[in-house]
């Protein structure tokens, strides 16, 4: 570039724009979460009382602007309401595990269990092909497995 040659114009960040325009720049804040003005809120997450323009629950740290976020050094709330397990059946499971892992293939734990129809496709099946029998070791391993009366087994003694 030779020096009898104008200097290029180039943009100007927003900032020199308002300076040469001898403007002040307003920046604008984020807009803030509005929330239900009310004489009393009550945190979502543990039931405390709080004040409308109280940001964090007292008790676990609940932010009410960001009530997505987990609480700081918390864990969010259960996602999913426990279960109605109902009665456990009278049922031994280790010994249903025992005879699912030995004769699972002749769907002997399946005649244990009071399902003698579904204990005789197993013996004609050789436990579907083996794949039953890992199916159903599994399930009684886990406690998932249920009896005739549809109670689960979940002792193991």
């Amino acid at each position: 570039m030779s020096d009898s040659e104008p200097p290029v114009k180039t943009e100007s960040a927003p900032e020199e724009a308002a300076e040469a325009a001898h403007e002040p720049l307003l920046l604008e804040a984020p807009a803030q979460a509005k929330r239900p003005q009310a004489e009393k809120l009550y945190c979502p997450q543990c039931g405390t009382t709080m004040s409308p323009d109280q940001r964090y629950c007292t008790q676990c740290g609940w932010d009410a602007e960001h009530p997505d976020r987990v609480p700081p050094g918390g864990e969010p709330g259960p996602i999913f309401p426990p279960r109605d397990l109902g009665p456990p059946s009278d049922k031994n499971r280790l010994t249903a595990l025992l005879l699912c892992i030995l004769l699972g293939w002749l769907g002997a734990h399946r005649f244990y269990v009071g399902r003698p129809l579904s204990g005789l496709l197993w013996a004609i099946s050789l436990g579907l092909l083996g794949v039953g029998v890992i199916y159903d070791s599994v399930m009684i391993a886990t406690g998932e497995m249920r009896d005739d009366q549809d109670k689960r087994l979940l002792h193991w003694q």
